[in-house]
């Protein structure tokens, strides 16, 4: 009975394996792709357990943010718009030049100067051309204002995404430290069911459930350290990533 159980234990976790190997492989396969390469296995670095990340200094700048490409790209447009105001602006307010020893008016509304004794009061007609100038000046502005809001909500976006993946770093963290608690706890109680059936005072099933529940907790503790390891890349990406940091850690 005990060495039947013992065996469907053992075939629920072998049938497993093939999975993994096979998550494994297209993992491989989307790596050599980035990379350019042939796909093929990919060479191995330290285990999940010993991989550490530099870790974030209290107080990052928010000029980080600025080398995000949305923000950038959002920047780019609200300063190429405020440029496209500016003209339309300069062009609605002509520059007026008075010469008054020789009586003419230089504008740059008008193509030739002309002499203020021919043209008499009509020399402010310009100014006011509430027609194309003033539809321009209003079309910039508007312009200007869509480009503000857009990049208003791109740094808005950008500080939530940043936000969200310090506060998954946290929690992730927090749940490994206490998942790697229960997994010393768990070890002990393997250890100890181990022993007693060693000794005969207790069945091989006994054994079985703390090694089952062991095995559970080394799956829970390798999830968490791989969404820790997520939550820290994809912060790294929200602040725009591509510095360094003098400090290492876990």
């Amino acid at each position: 009975m005990e060495l039947s159980q013992a065996e469907a234990e053992y075939r629920a976790t072998e049938q497993l394996v093939p999975q993994l190997e096979l998550a494994v492989r297209r993992q491989e396969h989307g790596l050599t792709l980035l990379l350019g390469v042939s796909p093929g296995p990919v060479p191995r670095g330290a285990a999940l357990a010993e991989m550490r990340l530099p870790a974030l200094s209290a107080g990052l700048p928010a000029d980080l943010l600025r080398r995000r490409p949305d923000i950038a790209q959002a920047e780019q447009s609200l300063a190429a718009t405020d440029h496209a105001l500016q003209a339309a602006r300069a062009a609605f307010m002509p520059s007026v030049q008075l010469n008054a020893a020789t009586g003419y008016v230089g504008s740059s509304l008008l193509d030739d100067p002309v002499s203020v004794f021919s043209i008499g009061a009509s020399i402010l007609a310009p100014l006011f051309d509430s027609g194309r100038l003033d539809a321009q000046a209003r079309g910039a502005a508007a312009r200007r204002d869509q480009a503000a809001f857009a990049y208003r909500k791109a740094v808005l976006t950008a500080f939530r995404e940043v936000e969200d993946g310090l506060a998954a770093v946290a929690w992730t963290t927090r749940q490994e430290a206490a998942l790697d608690a229960q997994h010393d706890a768990l070890q002990r109680v393997f250890d100890q069911a181990a022993r007693r059936h060693a000794e005969g005072y207790s069945p091989y099933l006994e054994q079985l459930d703390a090694q089952r529940t062991l095995l559970q907790a080394d799956l829970a503790l390798i999830q968490i350290r791989n969404d820790r390891l997520l939550a820290v890349v994809a912060l790294y990406q929200a602040l725009g990533g591509g510095w360094s940091l003098s400090e290492k850690g876990g």
